[in-house]
């Protein structure tokens, strides 16, 4: 009788946490120019990286090659599923993204960043873009954001204009390993691109 009361025990708590598989995160922020037809759009890639070197000696997070790499085949999984395709010769969107992680021990230690790469992940990788966000009134850039903060960009490569901005606090930490979690992640971001018309 004890087995079988552990058993429905078990089976309920199953059933709770089937249905609450959603990301707990905050609320998903997004901008865009309403003027943009994001129904003309059919093709993308993902935007090259420029990744830095850490600094001998310094604190903070190191770059999660494996955490970049969750991020980014979820960003093609997701883009796919909405209807583009990979084109990496000539895209009509690239995909950028960013995780925002506690810059205090690096403004602390009087860390510079070099020209242009005033943002970005952290202070030793992620995205360091350099696309024109003037397009986005309400622009924030990544290190006013809460650590742990999902961002992902649509950039036009021919204007190299930020076309789509999405974000959500969703409590990632650069040294997770969680493919599942990312995959949870970037699924909310981009169930909500392209907006609808």
């Amino acid at each position: 009788m004890k087995q079988a009361s552990y058993f429905c025990s078990f089976l309920i708590c199953l059933l709770l946490s089937a249905g609450c598989s959603r990301v707990p995160m905050a609320d998903i922020e997004i901008a865009y120019p309403q003027t943009t037809d994001f129904d003309s759009y059919k093709t993308f890639n993902l935007y090259s990286a420029e990744v830095p070197k850490p600094r001998v000696g310094g604190s903070g997070p190191q770059y999660n090659s494996l955490l970049d790499q969750y991020v980014r085949q979820s960003i093609g999984a997701e883009m796919r599923k909405s209807g583009f395709q990979l084109d990496v010769v000539a895209p009509d969107l690239l995909v950028a993204y960013d995780i925002a992680v506690d810059t205090s021990k690096a403004s602390s230690a009087g860390y510079k960043f070099p020209q242009g790469f005033g943002y970005g992940y952290s202070f030793w990788y992620g995205y360091r873009f350099r696309y024109d966000t003037s397009t986005l009134f309400d622009f924030r850039p990544i290190d006013e954001l809460p650590a742990g903060t999902l961002v992902i960009d649509i950039i036009d490569p021919a204007t190299n204009e930020l076309l789509w901005r999405c974000y959500a606090d969703a409590y990632l930490d650069p040294s997770t390993q969680d493919e599942e979690y990312v995959k949870l992640v970037v699924e909310d971001i981009l169930s909500e691109f392209p907006p609808a018309s």
